[in-house]
């Protein structure tokens, strides 16, 4: 191969340092053992046939006719600047669930082959982006022959050949890692290779990540600071589910305050009630279906007893994650970013819900009861709504609509509207809603003829669009009584009747407090 040279003249007197710089198309490969050769020569006059000078000044390159006397040289001694080709390579996850535990397979495409002098190994890099932690052994299977061992530290993987080199297109390895929660924002995978020089590769190459897909997932509760209610999640999984035992697991906020309960599992949209655990606060609860496979596409429902933390969480903590898992505890789909409820405090707390009948297709009356603890100033609040399990029918007989035995200060001839699943309370908000008093809400519906996965009603109490108050019940199915007699509150009781609802407030209040206490 004729090595490329560069030459260039000037004046130069004796111990003058030169400084120059030099544009160059670099090689295709690098060079195993690169030299740069430096000379200098005295380039003498033009003389003709009998020696006679023509031209002693000093010309331009080429020196055509002019003799060159070699004056000094560095004989190849100044070593080349490294450089650096590429190990070209792709990577494919077998899961993109969030948080999962997968096999990630490397292709790397090594055409120059590469070689340590002093060491007896080389070493292979691989820097995943932000969130990925590799295993600590982390070859998966089968392990490739050219390795000796793989060294996992959070999102590096450390490899080490079993010969002082390393060539071949198409080595493919296996390895083992958890996938972050989401997708990193710089998403990027890296590869460097190591010979001699532990600090200093010499092949590089960077690639485009895949992205983490995560099951849709939905959260709705009690978005008030210390108390203690259901939460719903609804999940549509990415997969199907490889068996009939699954787990599901829950993840609070993180250090945020959370605390999940067994009590009052919610299963909704599954048959059987599961085999639930929980631990303290900002800890997994976990519960194990035996016999309930779950189909890639369809939309499934629970609800878990959840006390809020007395304090708001972070917006940078403050997301929630459901994760689903195999017979062998391995994650199969997940979502790890749910975002959770902007949590606040107002004087209202509901209490549950009523019916008078749950049968299929008939008109029944449904009673929502609230409390209002202390008077709640005029502008507060604009409205309440109530937002029916999907199928459910509000009537639209508007004049249906009773408050009892307390009446909340609507606006008059606008006191309630209807827009399709939801029932609005317009508040005049010029009057005070009046505290110390239990207001149930009535109203009509026409029941479905089956009852959604999602079988929850919402209430919420709100200022223009803003959500002050919310709260999720579960809704009633056929056969199930309803824990209150509606036809004890079909007109206003007066200060009697509003008494005997307060001592009852008061009871349930001190038996809930007691069982978080015990709880706890």
């Amino acid at each position: 191969i004729p090595m490329p040279q560069a030459t260039f003249a000037a004046d130069v007197k004796a111990d003058t340092t030169i400084i120059f710089t030099l544009v160059a198309d670099l090689p295709e490969e690098a060079y195993p053992s690169p030299y740069w050769t430096v000379r200098s020569y005295r380039i003498g006059s033009l003389l003709d046939t009998d020696g006679e000078v023509l031209n002693s000044t000093h010309p331009h390159y080429p020196w055509t006719g002019r003799t060159r006397t070699l004056l000094n040289t560095n004989d190849g001694a100044f070593s080349d600047f490294l450089l650096v080709g590429p190990v070209d390579f792709t990577v494919e996850a077998q899961l993109q669930t969030p948080g999962a535990y997968t096999t990630l397979t490397f292709i790397f495409d090594l055409e120059q082959e590469v070689e340590a002098v002093e060491e007896r190994e080389v070493t292979l890099e691989v820097t995943g982006p932000e969130g990925f932690i590799f295993a600590d052994s982390c070859f998966g299977t089968p392990i490739n022959s050219a390795f000796s061992k793989c060294t996992g530290y959070t999102n590096t993987a450390t490899l080490v050949t079993i010969q002082p080199y390393l060539s071949g297109r198409g080595i493919v390895v296996y390895l083992l890692a958890y996938n972050p929660r989401v997708t990193p924002s710089s998403n990027y995978w890296t590869t460097a290779i190591y010979t001699d020089d532990l600090t200093q590769y010499v092949r590089w190459s960077q690639v485009l990540g895949y992205e983490i897909e995560g099951m849709a997932v939905t959260f709705k509760g009690n978005n008030q600071l210390g108390e203690s209610a259901s939460g719903f999640f609804t999940f549509t999984p990415v997969r199907s589910s490889p068996t009939s035992l699954i787990y599901i697991v829950i993840t609070p906020p993180p250090n945020s305050g959370f605390r999940l309960f067994c009590t009052g599992f919610s299963p909704l949209g599954f048959v059987y009630e599961p085999t639930c655990s929980s631990g303290g606060t900002n800890e997994e609860l976990e519960v194990m279906f035996d016999n309930a496979t779950l189909t890639a596409g369809d939309s499934y429902t629970f609800g878990v007893t959840i006390y809020n933390p007395g304090a708001a969480p972070s917006d940078a903590n403050n997301y929630w994650g459901v994760s689903l898992l195999d017979y062998n505890y391995e994650t199969f789909d997940a979502n790890l970013d749910i975002e959770g409820l902007e949590l606040g405090t107002i004087a209202l707390r509901c209490y549950g819900i009523g019916w008078t009948s749950a049968s299929p297709r008939v008109l029944s009356t449904v009673m929502i009861q609230i409390r209002v603890l202390h008077t709640i100033s005029a502008g507060t609040l604009t409205r309440f709504s109530i937002t029916a399990p999907e199928g459910i029918m509000f009537s639209e007989d508007t004049d249906a609509v009773k408050i009892l035995p307390s009446s909340l200060p609507l606006i008059s001839g606008n006191r309630a509207t209807i827009s399709g699943d939801t029932l609005y309370l317009n508040l005049n908000t010029n009057a005070d809603v009046e505290g110390s008093r239990v207001y149930n809400i009535r109203f009509e519906v026409i029941n479905p003829t089956a009852y959604p996965h999602d079988n929850t009603w919402t209430l919420l109490a709100l200022k223009n669009i803003d959500t002050e108050f919310s709260h999720v019940l579960t809704g009633y199915v056929l056969g199930e009584t309803s824990p209150y007699d509606l036809t004890l509150a079909t007109t206003s009781t007066g200060a009697a009747g509003e008494a005997s609802q307060s001592r009852l407030w008061l009871l349930a209040a001190a038996a809930s407090q007691l069982l978080l206490w015990c709880l706890q």
